[in-house]
């Protein structure tokens, strides 16, 4: 293959790879002047799949070349409007309108290369061989969504409790915590959900912004790092002018990923379980929550008391607040109209079977354990060992030879059994 150059520093490269190793610029972006130009991320006419899946088998929805996505149906096409929630969209729209902000962001994004990113949050890249489990469920959540390419997935001990989806509008990653890889089956389907409605709705490009350019980890924090009483500081109040609409922008970007969260795996109690547990950062702790009294906590989340607190405090938004919106959205006509959409492409797995009320083994499963035998407890009259018999032997109006199971000892027992009690005179002709 004739090796290429890279158009901004000259560094060689041999026609696979599409970022330049060097400078992180992607090839095939003319350089122009001011701030770097986007660049398409993936080439077209992939040799795979000829980059609209072409050239793959119609079983295949993944092509590991170019990351092409079979979609979920034939024109099936979820809009990233399906989903967005409003003050979301209001609040990008203010990020872009910061002009210096928006340059640096772009200039971060585009100009650094991704690379850069994906080798910092030092984690283990997911793929068809690799865990290839939690990979089936990204391209699930990834066609649910509508994305026309799968993000690059990392599982990063950086992260644990967190996940985070970065990159640029064209192209973009995601870090899964490695904690939240404990999730199973839906419930992992429900944060992978998250991510992909991260990707489709734009987030990847601020959330670099907050992570690089604001130098700040993720978590809860508060306003410019000192909450209300920064205020107090003129410098601070100047520094709001970009560290508030940043953190407005996370509190409203949650509230979308758990719309697409919910699209993906169709449960409110599936985003129920999984945000608190998220929350608490405890498995145990948060199955012991009385649901009756938390769905009293999610009914006050709308106090403007709470509002307030949450618009100075956090960047995330509270709990019991985001699940009053999840369940609002999920009790509307748009959100059942997708969801009929959605299983008539990717119909939910079948429930499992159950005769006279008790659940069906799948096929392959190991029959469940035998019930303990009832065992009769006795004491060896030689070495004084306990002794447990089984009950079933004890039967009848013979003797039963019993041998003491202590090595030293092995001395045979005769045992007869006890005969049954006559019943009690109130219990006769009962």
């Amino acid at each position: 293959m004739q090796a290429l150059a890279c158009s901004r520093c000259g560094a060689a490269n041999d026609g696979t790879a599409r970022f330049c190793t060097s400078c992180g610029n992607a090839f095939g972006a003319a350089i122009a002047p001011g701030p770097v130009a986007a660049a398409a991320p993936y080439a077209f006419g992939c040799q795979t799949c000829g980059g609209d899946g072409s050239r793959l088998e119609a079983h295949r929805v993944f092509c590991p070349t170019c990351r092409w996505l079979r979609p979920l149906g034939p024109n099936y096409q979820m809009p990233v409007e399906a989903f967005l929630w409003r003050l979301d969209a209001d609040a990008m729209n203010t990020l872009s309108g910061i002009g210096p902000l928006n340059s640096a962001a772009h200039a971060l994004s585009e100009g650094v290369g991704r690379p850069w990113f994906e080798n910092a949050v030092n984690g283990v890249r997911l793929s068809e061989q690799q865990m290839p489990d939690i990979f089936a469920l990204a391209i699930k959540a990834a066609r649910i969504v509508g994305l026309e390419r799968l993000p690059e997935i990392y599982i990063s001990g950086e992260q644990m409790w967190d996940s985070i989806t970065m990159g640029s509008h064209t192209s973009s990653f995601v870090a899964l915590g490695s904690v939240l890889t404990n999730f199973r089956g839906d419930d992992l389907l429900y944060l992978l959900g998250r991510q992909m409605g991260h990707a489709k709705a734009g987030h990847a490009l601020w959330n670099t912004v907050v992570n690089f350019l604001a130098g700040r980890q993720p978590g809860n924090r508060s306003l410019m790092g000192g909450g209300v009483l920064s205020f107090l500081s003129p410098s601070k109040i100047i520094e709001s002018g970009i560290n508030a609409p940043l953190m407005a922008w996370q509190r409203h970007s949650a509230i979308t990923a758990d719309r697409a969260g919910l699209f993906v795996v169709g449960d409110l109690e599936v985003a129920r379980r999984v945000t608190l547990q998220w929350t608490l950062r405890s498995f145990p702790l948060a199955a012991r929550i009385n649901m009756d009294a938390w769905a009293a906590q999610e009914d006050a989340a709308d106090d403007g008391a709470v509002q307030a607190s949450e618009f100075a405090m956090t960047s995330n938004p509270y709990a019991a607040r985001r699940l009053k919106l999840a369940r609002e959205f999920h009790a509307s006509e748009e959100f059942k109209g997708w969801r009929r959409v959605i299983e008539h492409w990717a119909p939910p797995a079948p429930k499992q079977k159950t005769v006279e009320g008790a659940p069906v083994p799948p096929k392959g499963a190991k029959p469940p354990p035998k019930p303990a035998e009832p065992m009769e407890r006795l004491i060896c009259i030689a070495c004084k060992s306990p002794m447990r018999v089984p009950k079933a032997q004890l039967v009848g109006d013979k003797p039963v030879n019993i041998r003491c199971p202590n090595p030293g000892c092995g001395k045979v027992l005769k045992i007869t059994p006890k005969k049954p009690s006559p019943p009690k005179p109130d219990q006769v002709g009962e």
